[in-house]
């Protein structure tokens, strides 16, 4: 009996495999099982309405696992991939057996998307297995993209480069928000972010203007900002220096917000320039 890693892969040469013709029949792959033994794992594209399509994955597969000596464990992984994938074909899509990734209609990249939506609720939550049953058919599909002479139609090829849309561990689609949705909302929380750094320049800028209110006046903003900023004048104080409202100058007044009722007046102003938390002086 060899030992694991004496046995480099009981499968064809390169030489010997013909991917520009179409196989026939079972597709087989024997290789070491955790148990050190070789183990053979079979599917037959016969088994589903959608032959075509099985046997254009199945061939991927076989060809996957020559190249990256793949065991048995995993060879079950990806055959279960293919099953689960095929079944969801034979019973969603029109037409199943004109189904081919070569083919533009019935469409695979809906009833991929279609499958990946529906795998959470085929296990229990917090599994594991949509994320890499979804994985596995993805490098299948990758696999034959890469090969030129092996067409890929639809939009596969995006599906493929893009968000899985599943995350590990999870147990439902993240299809909460678009792409698009996304990129809108970075832009318009980067376009936040760069209003409040540009409203904090500008209030340092007007603290560096200002001067003790008790001396340059009380009707300045910026000798407001001043007396908070350096501590020379508390809330309370500054609001009793502050004229009625119907003599608050347009300075003052376009510091509130818009429709704010003026019963604000002295004690909301202060309120409203006295900073939460003074970030530190640039």
């Amino acid at each position: 009996m060899p030992r694991r890693g004496e046995h480099t892969g009981n499968f064809p040469t390169s030489s010997s495999r013909l991917p520009a013709q179409r196989r026939v029949g079972v597709r087989e792959v024997v290789a070491l099982d955790g148990n050190g033994e070789m183990a053979p794992v079979a599917l037959d594209p016969t088994a589903f309405e959608c032959e075509t399509l099985a046997a254009e994955l199945a061939d991927e597969w076989v060809e996957l696992a020559a190249a990256a000596g793949l065991h048995a464990g995993t060879n079950r992984q990806y055959r279960r991939a293919i099953r689960a994938f095929c079944e969801h074909v034979d019973a969603t899509v029109p037409r199943p057996r004109q189904a081919s990734l070569a083919r533009a209609e019935p469409d695979l990249h809906h009833a991929v998307t279609e499958w990946i939506r529906v795998l959470p609720t085929e296990h229990k939550a917090g599994s594991r297995t949509p994320a890499w049953l979804a994985g596995k058919l993805r490098i299948l599909i990758g696999r034959r993209i890469e090969h030129h002479e092996r067409p890929v139609a639809g939009h596969l090829h995006g599906w493929v480069d893009g968000s899985l849309g599943l995350r590990r561990g999870q147990s439902q689609e993240l299809d909460e928000f678009t792409r698009s949705d996304k990129k809108r909302l970075v832009q318009r929380a980067w376009a936040d972010h760069l209003a409040i750094a540009a409203r904090i320049r500008r209030g340092w800028e007007l603290v560096a203007s200002g001067t003790d209110p008790a001396k340059g006046g009380w009707s300045e903003p910026a000798n407001l900002l001043w007396a908070l900023a350096n501590d020379a004048w508390t809330c309370g104080e500054i609001s009793q220096h502050l004229p009625v409202w119907s003599n608050m100058p347009d300075s003052l007044r376009g510091l509130l917000p818009q429709g704010d009722r003026p019963g604000w007046r002295q004690e909301g102003l202060a309120e409203i320039s006295r900073p939460r938390v003074v970030p530190e002086q640039p």
